[in-house]
């Protein structure tokens, strides 16, 4: 390996991308600044082919190595092969380079990944378009391969494996995109003041950022300390896969509390909660990119069911719920500590949690909720 450095011979290596195929997004890896080797550079997971031995193994030990994860062999997906020719710190590389995906449907956050310091300091996730534009840019920050035929076979394909998941998905997802029902649904709307505006078409309201009212509700489990988490549908286009609370929108003219108490009984079966037990605590703004290209801009009321109730002696486990096809993927309790650190971490540490971008959102409800649970303790 080290004469084939120096001296310029051809050698094998692989390049992996952990693909988030519901969030079409990549993961990348900030090289250490030790590496000898475009060390201090944001690249894929990669690594040498030994002799003799094929490069899906490498590709495998890459991941292990890299990430402390195994995948078994079915879930990699070969992408082409490259050549690639790289002056780098006086030395020739000269690669041919195997190009693997990793697709997920249900990728890890990076702050659950358990990373080498001594090959990587940070890793984040990147959307396709983002990549685009690196490669389009040359960014000095990143590990831009030189031959053009890798970016323009990696774009075409990875475009089409992303299509492919999208295609196979069932039709039964209810988002606006998908069902025209629901884009033409129309919401009121408002100034950048806060003046109520002409009522607009969903749809039409989501894709221009206009300010519209929305209900956001949850579910607090008051004995245990901790709220219910939902993850929503990866079938859906917006927020796709993302772990948030029960949501909803209010049609032009209409209160907010008939829609909250809908989706909280739809959305996950909780049928036997009475109409004043879902508690209206605030109202805020929030603005939220989608992930679809889209940042929705709502004015919340913000909603509480807490539990133990009249209804529930107990909260109930998630495996009692009824889910809402192409609504609700899962859920899964979150103590408020830990609700608190993974909003305060942010969107970097958590890309697949809905982050508000309200501190007021976020105070107020972590307030309410802990008031609630030691007024029941």
């Amino acid at each position: 390996r080290g004469d084939a450095h120096k001296k310029g011979f051809w050698h094998r290596y692989v390049h992996v991308w952990v693909v988030d195929v519901p969030g079409e997004r990549l993961m990348m890896q900030h090289r250490a600044a030790t590496k000898k080797l475009f060390g201090d550079l944001w690249t894929c997971c990669t690594g040498h082919v030994s002799v003799g031995e094929p490069s899906l193994l490498h590709a495998q030990r890459a991941i292990e190595s890299d990430f402390k994860r195994s995948y078994p062999e079915r879930l990699f997906e070969f992408m082409f092969t490259c050549k690639e020719e790289t002056d780098h710190l006086g030395l020739k590389l000269k690669q041919v380079i195997d190009v693997y995906a990793l697709p997920l449907e249900n990728p890890p956050s990076t702050s659950t990944l358990a990373v080498d310091s001594e090959e990587a300091d940070a890793i984040k996730y990147v959307t396709l378009a983002e990549l685009k534009d690196i490669y389009a840019q040359k960014d000095p920050g990143h590990v831009i391969i030189s031959n053009p035929m890798y970016h323009q076979r990696f774009f075409y394909i990875m475009a089409k494996l992303i299509r492919r998941y999208v295609d196979n998905m069932p039709q039964e997802d209810s988002d606006d995109e998908r069902h025209n029902q629901k884009a033409k649904q129309l919401l009121d709307t408002y100034s950048p003041e806060g003046d109520l505006s002409e009522p607009g078409p969903r749809g039409e309201v989501h894709r221009g950022g206009t300010w519209h009212r929305a209900a956001h509700v949850w579910l607090l489990d008051a004995a245990g300390g901790r709220a219910l988490m939902i993850q929503r549908s990866k079938k859906k286009r917006h927020f796709r896969s993302q772990w948030t609370c029960s949501t909803a929108h209010i049609g032009a003219g209409e209160s907010s509390r008939p829609a909250a108490i809908k989706s909280i009984k739809s959305d996950i079966g909780l049928t036997h909660i009475e109409d004043h037990e879902v508690e209206l605590i605030f109202q805020a703004q929030n603005e939220s990119d989608t992930g679809a290209g889209i940042v929705l801009k709502q004015v919340v009321d913000v909603y509480c069911v807490q539990l133990p109730s009249a209804g529930y002696l107990s909260a109930p486990p998630p495996e009692a719920l009824t889910l809402a096809p192409g609504e609700v993927d899962q859920v899964s309790y979150c103590a408020i500590d830990e609700l608190e650190l993974i909003w305060d971490e942010g969107k970097a540490a958590h890309p697949n949690v809905v982050i508000p971008s309200s501190d007021e959102y976020k105070q107020r409800l972590l307030f309410y909720m802990r008031q609630k649970v030691r007024k029941f303790k």
